[in-house]
C-alpha cells in the first residue's frame, strides 16, 4: 500500500470518527437494539398503524356523513343562518346563563314568552327531536 492510500484511509477514518462515536453511544444506551427491532418489524408496525389510521378515517368519515347528509337537504337560504347560529352558540349560551341568574321572571313574563313565535318554534323543534330520539 502506498503512502497516498494510507493518507486517504486515515482521512476517511477521521471523517468517520464522529459517526463511529455516535454509534458507540447509541449502542451503549440500548438505542441500537430498539432501532434494530423497529427495522426488523417495520412491515408489521407499518401495516398495523396504517390499518388503525384507515379504520379511524372510515369512522370519522361515517360520522361526518351523518352530520352532512341532513344539512345537504336544507335550502341554501336556511343553511347560512343555521351556520351563523352554530358559530355564535357559545356566546349565546353564556349570555343566557348570565341573564337567567340575574333576571327574576314572573308568571306574566313566562306567559308572554310562551306565546312568542320563537318559543313555539323551539318547542316544535324540541318535540320533533324528542320523537326521533325515542323511536
Amino acid at each position: 500500500m502506498s503512502d497516498d492510500d494510507m493518507k486517504k484511509i486515515v482521512e476517511t477514518m477521521q471523517d468517520l470518527k464522529p459517526t463511529i462515536d455516535l454509534l458507540k453511544s447509541m449502542q451503549e444506551s440500548g438505542l441500537t437494539e430498539t432501532l434494530s427491532y423497529l427495522v426488523e418489524n417495520f412491515n408489521v408496525i407499518f401495516n398495523y398503524t396504517t390499518k388503525m389510521e384507515f379504520y379511524d378515517l372510515i369512522t370519522a368519515t361515517r360520522k361526518l356523513a351523518k352530520v352532512i347528509e341532513p344539512l345537504s337537504r336544507l335550502d341554501d337560504g336556511d343553511l347560512e343562518p343555521l351556520a351563523d347560529v352554530v358559530a355564535s352558540l357559545p356566546d349565546m349560551i353564556e349570555e343566557a346563563r348570565k341573564e337567567a341568574k340575574e333576571k327574576k321572571t314572573g308568571i306574566m313574563d313566562l306567559l308572554k314568552t310562551m306565546r312568542s313565535e320563537d318559543f313555539v318554534f323551539l318547542m316544535l323543534i324540541a318535540m320533533a327531536i324528542s320523537e326521533k330520539i325515542r323511536k
